[in-house]
């Protein structure tokens, strides 16, 4: 036999019980027994449990975990055997090397059925808001889950426990209205982080045990007219007779939302669709035009300066717009108007004198200060802007500054 193989391996072995231990590499995922723990005896991922009759069921944790255990709960899941006993629970009695359950397993698997019980009042409560979901499936599993539970385990029948202790049927224990089994069984233990358990009195769930045994609901398999049992059951424990007629009105009304929004996203889609394709073309006729003409429609505020671009070999490498009520460069700065008046008288002095030059400061609309480097040869060097005096001008005469 090997005891350190792969994961995949792990979970196989565990699941059909071909050896007592089995571990990864590194140890985070092994089994002991019928136990499968990840990164450590505090995460149970399943237990394959027997009953008296040699019968097996697998019990398979709902705690939350890490993505890392995720993968482990996922070779777990694999590894289980179609058409196999199947519980989705913390609770794990086990019987003792006798052959029975002890008063504390015995206790502990009467909380799974109030376990499930928690799940079908929280089904019937989301049931009287749920516009989409139809929540009598999940009842009907925690349903079928208690009668099988009690069918498995012999909790239906008074059995002895361990220590010769007599102990009732599952059933009537919890619809019993002494103080001293309501204490004991109604008072539910729930584990958390390091196995510190807390209680939560649930006793409230009684008078939902009291219904569901009235309609013959506890069972292990499905039988005529079992849904509609179900659906009374919802009917009485939310106390509304129309609470399926309301969901079907609000499913319906759900429905009509779903499908407007879904035509508004497909027309929205195919407009969508139809702008990329149309700026495709465009796209397309752009890269075909030559540098002037892109220029001109660039200058006519048809194009955005993606599209421009100055070849080398150029004194300059930028040009300007107006447009907009603001001056662009062909990098994608603007600045105001009022900013560019202001600069303009500078600019006719170096031109008419370079050796006036002096630095100073331009200001554009986002409030950059931006550094004139040099003026040579009627080039003004800014930052990464090189612009020539007859680009400036041009902007100023058609903003009536020059003439």
């Amino acid at each position: 036999m090997r005891y350190v193989v792969d994961k995949s391996m792990v979970a196989h072995l565990w699941a059909h019980q071909m050896q007592d231990h089995a571990r990864t590499g590194h140890g985070s995922f092994y089994f002991q027994g019928a136990d499968i723990f990840s990164y450590g005896s505090h995460f149970r991922c399943g237990s394959v449990s027997k009953n008296k009759a040699g019968e097996i069921a697998y019990l398979i944790t709902t705690r939350t975990y890490s993505n890392s255990t995720s993968k482990h709960m996922g070779y777990v899941n694999g590894a289980i055997p179609s058409g196999v006993l199947r519980f989705d629970t913390d609770r794990i009695p086990r019987l003792k090397g006798c052959g029975r359950l002890g008063k504390s397993d015995h206790q502990e698997a009467l909380f799974f059925i109030i376990d499930q019980l928690g799940i079908i009042d929280e089904a019937i409560k989301k049931q009287t808001k749920s516009r989409t979901t139809d929540y009598r499936y999940t009842a009907m599993k925690a349903l079928l889950d208690i009668g099988r539970w009690v069918e498995f385990w012999g909790l239906d029948k008074r059995q002895q426990s361990d220590r010769n202790e007599w102990l009732a049927p599952a059933i009537p224990k919890l619809l019993s209205t002494r103080k001293a089994d309501k204490d004991f069984f109604w008072q539910v233990k729930h584990a958390s982080y390091g196995y510190n358990y807390n209680k939560e009195d649930a006793s409230a769930l009684q008078k939902l045990l009291v219904l569901i045994n009235e309609a013959g609901l506890i069972q292990s398999a499905v039988s005529d007219g079992y849904e509609a049992r179900i659906e009374q059951l919802f009917a009485d424990w939310s106390g509304d007779p129309q609470i399926w007629k309301k969901y079907a009105a609000r499913h319906e009304k759900q429905a009509d939302i779903t499908a407007r929004a879904r035509a508004t996203y497909e027309r929205n889609y195919e407009l969508r669709r139809e702008r990329e394709r149309q700026q495709r073309e465009e796209e397309a006729r752009i890269r075909r035009l030559s540098l002037e003409e892109r220029i001109e429609k660039w200058r006519a505020g048809e194009l955005t300066t993606a599209w421009i671009e100055i070849g080398h070999g150029q004194p300059y490498n930028a040009i300007l717009r107006v447009h907009k009520g603001r001056i662009e460069t062909s990098k994608g700065i603007a600045i105001k108007v009022a900013e560019a008046k202001r600069l303009w008288p500078l600019i006719e002095r170096f031109h008419r004198n370079e050796t006036t030059f002096v630095s100073d400061k331009i200001r554009d609309i986002q409030d950059h200060e931006w550094s004139i480097n040099s003026y040579q040869n009627d080039i003004m060097t800014s930052g990464c802007h090189r612009l020539s005096y007859e680009e400036m001008r041009n902007c100023m005469t058609q903003l009536g500054v020059a003439a």
